[in-house]
């Protein structure tokens, strides 16, 4: 899985957000991209955190906007008028994270939500969820919750699919050496599959022995296809962004401890069977 690098042609506009009030704008491939600074930090943990969700999800089969790195120039900044604060000139300094813009998308949040069979229907993958629901688990996801879905819906065919947006408040928001192995943090009422959506699916699935074995072959060997692939993903971020060797080795082993990923996965049994 390559992570590539384009450059910005131009900066259509501004979404002003209460976070990182990313910009749309088109690439040098001529596409149209959310591309988000990490307001200077270093690390930026925000932009390392969307490239690897994006690295998860693909190695989960989960669906979500294809990614560039992008560069944008000053000059193209100074020329946009009426840009906020959440954009100066020193932001631009590496490269931002770029996903691509999704046309005719709908924000869950602004969907509503009923109990009713034809609400569910409208849903082309709707077991999407709780794939999404177990990552956000696995990495301590602090930003998609029932409040907050984080999620779009994406036209396909006469339907939707569910597609996570806005991943850069995975690993508890923490920086990567002080995350702890031992735990599996959760907190119960920001939980997906205590929303409206989530009870909704889980209303129209039948969860039994069968279904729950399902799941867990799929997690574990989700798991191991990002634990084969880390490494060289890891790599390529580097090339870009600086992380230092120990936050890298203590990331790889929260994600890849056995006794947390067994906690990971019995929390999420719990929560399917609420």
């Amino acid at each position: 899985m390559a992570l590539d690098l384009i450059e910005a042609n131009s900066i259509i506009k501004e979404f002003p957000t209460d976070g990182h009030s990313p910009l749309l704008v088109i690439g040098s491939d001529y596409e149209l991209y959310i591309a988000k600074n990490d307001k200077g930090k270093e690390p930026p943990y925000s932009l390392i955190n969307e490239c690897i969700a994006y690295f998860c999800f693909n190695n989960w089969n989960i669906s979500c906007p294809n990614i560039k790195l992008i560069n944008i120039v000053n000059e193209l900044l100074i020329n946009q008028d009426n840009l906020s604060n959440n954009h100066k000139l020193h932001y631009y300094n590496i490269p931002c994270f770029g996903s691509k813009y999704i046309k005719n998308s709908i924000d869950i949040n602004a969907l509503i939500v009923t109990k009713k069979i034809k609400a569910y229907n409208k849903l082309n993958n709707p077991l999407e969820l709780f794939h999404i629901t177990l990552f956000d688990t696995w990495v301590e996801n602090d930003d998609r919750k029932p409040s907050n879905y984080n999620l779009i819906l994406a036209p396909f065919e006469n339907k939707f699919n569910i597609i996570p947006i806005d991943n850069a408040f995975i690993f508890s928001t923490l920086s990567y050496k002080y995350l702890n192995s031992d735990f599996v943090s959760v907190s119960v009422n920001d939980h997906l599959l205590v929303s409206d959506l989530g009870r909704l699916i889980k209303k129209n699935t039948t969860i039994d022995e069968d279904f729950i074995n399902k799941q867990k072959e799929y997690f574990y060997l989700c798991i191991e296809k990002c634990n084969r692939n880390f490494d060289n993903f890891i790599n390529q971020i580097t090339d870009y962004y600086s992380i230092d060797p120990f936050s890298i080795s203590n990331l790889k082993k929260f994600l890849f401890d056995e006794e947390r990923n067994k906690k990971v996965f019995e929390e999420y049994i719990f929560r399917l069977n609420q």
